[in-house]
């Protein structure tokens, strides 16, 4: 597993598991958790996806409104 995997689990397990992804200005997204801007890029969040270690959440049918870990995978996979 990268270290910027490992180091994105870690943030959002600081902050509850999950984030809300919001959409900027020439189509890109940021993650916020508690106020804070993840220090992830959105191609380590599809990293994780495809290992299969978070998800996105549609909710109120707006597409990937949320972005969450899938535990206990997560932790087991940083060894925590």
């Amino acid at each position: 597993m990268k270290q910027s995997m490992k180091a994105a689990i870690k943030w959002l397990q600081e902050r509850g598991g999950s984030c809300a992804v919001a959409r900027v200005k020439g189509g890109g997204r940021i993650f916020l958790a508690a106020g804070e801007a993840a220090p992830f890029l959105p191609i380590t969040a599809k990293n994780l996806i495809e290992a299969g270690l978070a998800e996105y959440v549609d909710e109120n049918g707006r597409k990937s409104a949320r972005f969450r870990l899938i535990e206990p995978a997560a932790s087991a996979a940083i060894g925590g």
